[in-house]
């Protein structure tokens, strides 16, 4: 599996806000004016990483009335209770799909039309950061608690069977760690893998910690955690900036740390059309190569976009120790 690099997507969900309204005066929302299909169009054009930004909703309708004087109106979508998938509340929340378990069902049903796809990468952003904490009248992020991550897991291994997951317990085997694991022997070969996903929670700290706390070893459980460069439980590594982490992303791909990595960030390489940063994220040991661009928005005038080298989204990694590496694999 660390063979591979594939084609992933920036906050997979987003919905564009109306940055051209009155209601939208800073022009730090154009940052935003990015969006994605429905994830079932993602992954038939290839992609094979989601990131999905998950808020607590436990009784429901937390999300559904964002402000009118931000912009808001009622969305009942968000009404039913349970997780959310949103970027930020109030101001730009709208998304393809709003509650968690419909993101899970749509990319579950998908698989099992294509069960020979390669393994899907899903990272799970448990957010509770407040950028409204002082104001009232908005809505405001609740806390991560144990039992939502019980919620959570409960709820992915309902959706997806364990002939669908890729767990830490199947890539530890035997091994003491997953640090030693994936040094010796090594990740499962992908063709072992093909239809299956890999659910990692990405942030914050203290729910790393409570996933940590919770399933020791991360034994019995389907969530992987992002915890840290040195850490005994990881596996996956979160490192957005290919060139400033470039010394560390090839030292952790070198231990077998699957990495994900950015192409461009809030908006400025598609603006500008530099490819600097693109080249360097298909150039380093990066695994997950995400994007807000995985093609061109003539809507918003932007010819940028990111792909591999040879135009597709998957390919046996360019640094891997394989006479095929380089070489373009179908998704």
């Amino acid at each position: 599996m660390n063979q591979l690099q594939v084609l992933a997507t920036h906050n997979s969900y987003h919905v564009a806000p109306d940055t051209t309204a009155a209601r939208w005066p800073d022009p730090r929302f154009a940052m935003v004016s990015y969006e994605h299909p429905p994830l079932p169009a993602q992954l038939d054009a290839g992609i094979r990483g989601f990131e999905l930004d998950i808020f607590v909703d436990d009784e429901g309708g937390r999300f559904a009335n964002p402000p009118a004087i931000l912009g808001g109106s009622h969305d009942p979508r968000f009404e039913p209770p349970g997780f959310k998938v949103l970027h930020i509340p109030n101001v730009d929340q709208d998304s393809v799909c709003p509650t968690l378990a419909g993101c899970l069902r749509d990319l579950a049903a998908w698989s099992v039309t294509h069960p020979a796809h390669l393994p899907v990468f899903v990272q799970l952003e448990c957010v509770a950061e407040d950028p409204f904490a002082k104001l009232p009248g908005v809505a405001h992020p609740a806390r991560w608690e144990a039992r939502h991550l019980d919620e959570l897991e409960q709820l992915v291994q309902d959706t997806f069977g364990a002939h669908q997951l890729i767990t830490p317990d199947l890539v530890r085997g035997q091994a003491p760690t997953l640090r030693e694991a994936i040094a010796a022997p090594g990740w499962p070969l992908v063709d072992d893998v093909r239809g299956r996903f890999m659910f990692v929670i990405t942030v914050d700290g203290h729910v790393v910690a409570k996933q940590l706390a919770r399933r020791p070893r991360l034994r019995n459980t389907a969530l992987f955690v992002d915890a840290g460069d040195d850490a005994d439980d990881g596996a996956f590594r979160l490192l957005n900036n290919p060139i400033e982490d470039a010394p560390r992303i090839a030292a952790l791909s070198a231990r077998g740390v699957i990495v994900r990595t950015r192409t461009d960030e809030n908006l400025v390489e598609p603006r500008s059309g530099s490819t600097a940063r693109r080249d360097q994220a298909l150039a380093s040991g990066a695994v997950v190569i995400s994007t807000d661009f995985p093609s061109p928005s003539p809507k918003l005038g932007i010819a940028y976009f990111a792909r591999m080298p040879d135009g597709g989204t998957a390919r046996v990694h360019p640094l891997a120790n394989d006479p095929r590496a380089g070489r373009p694999l179908q998704p």
